[in-house]
């Protein structure tokens, strides 16, 4: 749960980064502090979740979060290209994380 709203915060930061350029500083800063709210519930999820899928899940969902409120909200174009490499991108993020989870030894819990 912790790396989902990590993720939200990162889309809501990013898409307030765009809509925030043509503002005064201090409302400009407030969509980087709340990328450094996201990277700190990470790192709360990197307590739990091994490494690579949480910064999978965390980047590779937000990127295809953010190309939807692109899309939505900013008029950006998604072609069929760019839907191709959303796909990818999940796909991705489901192989590693199916990779990880396949790694694990017996009994201890680590990572071969």
């Amino acid at each position: 749960m912790v790396l989902l709203a990590a993720v939200a915060v990162e889309i809501v930061a990013t898409a307030a980064l765009k809509s925030a350029v043509s503002m005064s500083w201090l409302v400009g800063s407030l969509p980087l502090a709340l990328i450094g709210f996201s990277f700190i519930l990470l790192s709360v999820a990197l307590r739990t979740i091994p490494m690579a899928v949480a910064y999978a899940v965390w980047e590779g969902i937000g990127i295809v979060g953010i190309a939807v409120i692109g899309h939505l909200l900013f008029g950006e174009h998604l072609t069929v290209g760019r839907a191709l490499g959303l796909a990818a991108i999940l796909t991705g993020i489901l192989l590693i994380e199916h990779g990880v989870g396949s790694e694990r030894r017996q009994g201890d819990g680590r990572l071969a």
